[in-house]
C-alpha cells in the first residue's frame, strides 16, 4: 500500500462482494470494514465500471479530458443526472474532481 489507502484490494473486494451478494447492507458491510458507506459505494461502483481492476490501488493520478469534464458539467448542471451518476456514467474516480 502507498498510504493512499489503508485497504488491501482484497479487504475492498470483500466488502464488495458482501455487499453485492445481497446478504449485507452498506452499513454493516462499512462497519466491518471499519469505513464509511460513501467510500463503499465508491469501490461498489470501481468494480462495476472496471471489474476486481477497478480495486486495485492506482499509483498514478487519472486525467481527464477538457471534453470529458465539459460533457460531465453539462449533464448535472442540466439536471440529467447527480453528481454520483455523472461519474458513473462517464467513469470518473471521485465527486470531488466535479466539485473542483
Amino acid at each position: 500500500m502507498s498510504g493512499r489507502t489503508k485497504f488491501t484490494w482484497k479487504q475492498r473486494l470483500e466488502a464488495v462482494e458482501m455487499c453485492l451478494s445481497g446478504d449485507y447492507p452498506y452499513t454493516t458491510a462499512a462497519k466491518k470494514f471499519n469505513t464509511n458507506d460513501s467510500t463503499l459505494i465508491n469501490w461498489i461502483r470501481f468494480y462495476k465500471n472496471n471489474g476486481v481492476d477497478g480495486l486495485q490501488e492506482s499509483y498514478t493520478w487519472r486525467r481527464y479530458t477538457s471534453e470529458l469534464k465539459l460533457a460531465t458539467v453539462n449533464d448535472y448542471l442540466s439536471r440529467k443526472f447527480s453528481l454520483l451518476e455523472c461519474c458513473e456514467k462517464y467513469n470518473i474516480s471521485f465527486d470531488s474532481v466535479l466539485r473542483s
